[in-house]
């Protein structure tokens, strides 16, 4: 069976793919459809209503998609806010910001406003449509991190994750995510980020089921049960155990627009995150701008 995008959608969130709704509705899951207006104290970026957004928010969508020039490739799918879904290259396209470059990680990418003083990027893009997107590429997610009976790691597709991004001299610079992260002892992260899929989990008391994604662990460097992309090894968020820390040189100034491009390592055509580029010469650039001519 060939799912559209509409469908993969919904079975993220438990729909039924079966109700009949137009092309523009089945970007949106039935929880966004059925969703009633967010009281103004309720940070949209923040719920599973990020479709409802106030004026501020809608600048703010504005400020993180276009600000240093960035406009999205027409044939992209708009799946939500500061995200895409490329069909032709069967990837999927995030726009972020840096919002720390030195010190301890959790995180390479957060959802705006919950953990981003452990985390390299962050994004208002919604974590369900995220997962949704990286279901369009055709990765399959296979598990989180469980710690009983034993120790199991996430595991899933491996994705290759590249970052692109305009240094001060207005020159697009482009390196695989791996780059940005090292461990404590200075070496540079060398695995493959794997597409665990986040996981759910019921209220006891109300019986209201939730998406752990939506908690703000979109990609991260340590074992989360709620994270969507994770690494397959075992990397403890303790203080006393912590493993990566951010790779300042590498990292632009905070504030700087990102864009992330996610497709399954099986079909992408990016460097091997262990044999990385070099971060780019400013005396001898080698941008690569043909996601945004295209």
């Amino acid at each position: 069976m060939t799912m559209t995008m509409g469908m993969v959608i919904w079975l993220v969130v438990g729909g039924s793919v079966e109700e009949p709704v137009s092309a523009v509705e089945q970007l949106r899951p039935p929880a966004f459809r059925a969703a009633q207006p967010q009281p103004p104290e309720t940070d949209p970026l923040s719920t599973a209503g990020g479709f409802v957004m106030p004026d501020d928010a809608a600048a703010r969508a504005v400020e993180v998609s276009d600000r240093d020039g960035f406009k999205p490739n027409p044939k992209w799918k708009p799946l939500g806010q500061a995200l895409w879904f490329d069909p032709a290259e069967k990837r999927l396209i995030l726009r972020a910001e840096v919002c720390l470059r030195e010190g301890a990680l959790e995180h390479l990418l957060c959802l705006r406003r919950t953990k981003e003083h452990e985390s390299i990027l962050t994004t208002p893009a919604t974590p369900k449509l995220i997962q949704a997107g990286l279901l369009l590429t055709g990765a399959e997610p296979g598990g989180v991190v469980r710690y009983e009976p034993k120790f199991r790691p996430p595991h899933g597709t491996a994705m290759a994750i590249d970052l692109e991004w305009k240094d001060d001299q207005g020159r697009l610079q482009r390196q695989p995510a791996q780059t940005w992260v090292r461990s404590l002892k200075g070496d540079l992260l060398h695995e493959d980020w794997v597409f665990a899929g986040s996981s759910t989990y019921t209220d006891r008391e109300t019986g209201k089921t939730y998406f752990g994604g939506d908690e703000g662990d979109l990609i991260t460097v340590v074992n989360f049960p709620t994270a969507i992309l994770d690494l397959p090894i075992a990397s403890s968020a303790s203080d006393q155990d912590r493993v990566f820390e951010a790779n300042t040189p590498a990292i632009p100034p905070k504030g700087t627009p990102v864009t992330l491009y996610l497709r399954p390592k099986t079909v992408a055509a990016t460097s091997s995150p262990s044999n990385p580029k070099p971060a780019a010469d400013p005396a001898n650039p080698t941008p690569n701008d043909k996601d945004q001519r295209d």
